[in-house]
């Protein structure tokens, strides 16, 4: 750590030698950067010095220590001032403080006494810089995030029937520049790609193209809706809108060779009508495609909706309303079970790319393309889902968050000892096991035994369509070495025996 520089003020050069001697620059980390016999000499010297902390006799000829202390705080806030004052000054010195001095020391000075207040000076300096490190970094990041937070915002508000009041005041929190001359308005085009829901990166590829094309006009706005459809947004009237929608569509067909619905709304007073140009938009690509959503129509529409709406669940950390997502999104009408786990494998990995989230590291996502049924497919969700908000709750520090995480990495790592239990954890991590159950119910919505039953049925999946082993060293890998109670656990929580999932799944074991 870079040392703190201290200079000494007094007009006496013994006293001088005397401080410098009792202090213990080394074990404090401090620099001696000069010593002056008055205010006026050190004053001088401060832009070039730069000292973090002075220490200064109150009395001395040219400029008095008060006088040269307020000067000094005056052109640098952040310095730290010791005065050293005799008995007869006392007052005076006391009333310094309330001009921005940090400490005074009585004469003569003790070591441990200066020492002790260099210490603290050193202390409050460091914790202020952490501290504007850390408002630094804040800012940075939201710097990163302002146009991330722009677009959901955005989204926000294309779905809203009733307009806010403040919207053009919130546009402006995220950077964008609101049009108030008299070529004011609001027009939406959108493009659809049909290929985007078996191609999970193609959207993103066009999106950077269409950001590419419009990034020199500062009145056109580009993001990705919660359909994944890229919208385009205009608040002045004098664009040439429609033409470079043209041209961006086009560009879009022959380099990623794909098929494109769009569609542009008419002109509409302004940011209040967004919903209204957006709706219009809409209603423009069924007319020249022949559907709503210029997609896979209105249900696969409403699918993705409803994973929207459950992402911004996850990122606000809600625990009960994600988990109730997941039941309305499996509650709807099913369509084939391999284009549902489809679709719910290319929102899961979308979810991932919005949370900032490293697919490879998600504990429970590789069991996503061992399920076989639609309840299988739901517990995996669930089980993600649950993960993410752990790590959701993690990012923003949240008490205990890292002890959960640590509980559930070693329920997996210790699947296979059939004697893991809420009473072994509880002991493992040093906490009651009431306490333990509802740390594990506020942070996943689950109980243990579900989250432990979940895994294991998982693994077990995973192992009968990895490897040829036999039922009962599958139960063996799980914990459950007792093949009778295997075969019972399986079925009550499958709908079929083993040997019918086998069958079903053709699935062989050796």
């Amino acid at each position: 750590m870079e040392k703190l520089r201290v200079i000494i003020i007094d007009d006496e050069m013994l006293i001088r030698k005397l401080i410098r001697m009792k202090m213990d620059l080394e074990g404090l980390n401090l620099e001696l950067a000069g010593e002056y016999q008055d205010g006026a000499d050190a004053v001088e010297a401060l832009d070039l010095v730069r000292p973090d902390i002075i220490i200064s006799d109150i009395c001395m000829p040219e400029v008095d220590g008060l006088s040269f202390s307020e000067k000094c705080i005056e052109l640098f806030p952040d310095i730290k001032i010791i005065i050293l004052t005799g008995y007869d000054d006392f007052d005076y010195a006391r009333r310094g403080i309330k001009a921005g001095i940090f400490d005074y020391l009585m004469k003569p000075v003790r070591a441990d006494e200066l020492n002790a207040t260099l210490k603290k000076a050193a202390d409050e300096i460091l914790k202020l810089r952490l501290q504007k490190a850390k408002q630094k970094k804040l800012l940075e990041e939201m710097e990163r995030n302002i146009p991330a937070l722009r677009d959901i915002y955005i989204n926000r508000i294309l779905l809203q029937e009733r307009a806010e009041d403040d919207i053009e005041k919130e546009l402006d929190k995220y950077g964008v520049k609101v049009n108030t001359g008299k070529d004011r308005g609001i027009k939406v085009g959108i493009i659809a790609i049909k290929e985007s829901v078996s191609q999970l990166g193609l959207t993103e590829q066009i999106m950077e193209e269409a950001k590419s094309f419009y990034q020199s006009d500062d009145d056109i706005i580009v993001l990705r809706d919660h359909w994944n459809r890229i919208v385009a947004v205009t608040d002045s009237m004098d664009v040439p809108f429609e033409e470079c929608m043209d041209i961006l569509i086009s560009i879009i067909q022959k380099k990623f060779h794909c098929h494109v619905s769009a569609g542009i709304s008419e002109g509409y007073p302004g940011w209040n009508s967004i919903h209204s140009a957006y709706a219009d938009a809409l209603d423009d690509m069924k007319k020249k495609h022949g559907t709503r959503a210029g997609d896979a129509g209105t249900k696969e529409t409403e699918f993705y909706g409803l994973w929207g709406e459950l992402a911004e669940s996850v990122k606000n950390g809600s625990v009960e309303e994600s988990l109730e997502m997941v039941e309305r999104i499996f509650s709807a009408p099913e369509p084939s079970f391999p284009e549902q786990q489809k679709k719910v494998m290319i929102c899961c990995q979308k979810m991932y790319a919005d949370l900032e989230v490293n697919q490879q590291k998600v504990l429970f996502d590789k069991m996503l393309k061992w399920c076989c049924t639609m309840d299988q497919l739901k517990r995996c969700a669930d089980n993600i889902i649950s993960e993410l908000l752990i790590r959701k709750k993690l990012e923003c520090s949240c008490r205990n968050s890292d002890l959960v995480v640590r509980i559930i990495k070693y329920m997996l790592e210790n699947i296979r000892n059939e004697k893991l239990s809420l009473n072994l954890l509880a002991r493992e991590f040093s906490i009651s096991t009431s306490y333990l159950s509802r740390l594990l119910k506020q942070f996943t919505g689950r109980s243990y035994g579900e989250i432990l039953s979940d895994i294991r049925f998982m693994r077990m999946i995973e192992l009968m369509n990895t490897t040829r082993m036999k039922d009962c060293d599958i139960g063996g890998q799980i914990g459950i070495n007792d093949a009778h109670y295997l075969s019972i656990w399986f079925k009550k929580i499958s709908g079929y025996s083993v040997t019918e999932y086998r069958k079903n799944m053709n699935i062989s074991p050796l």
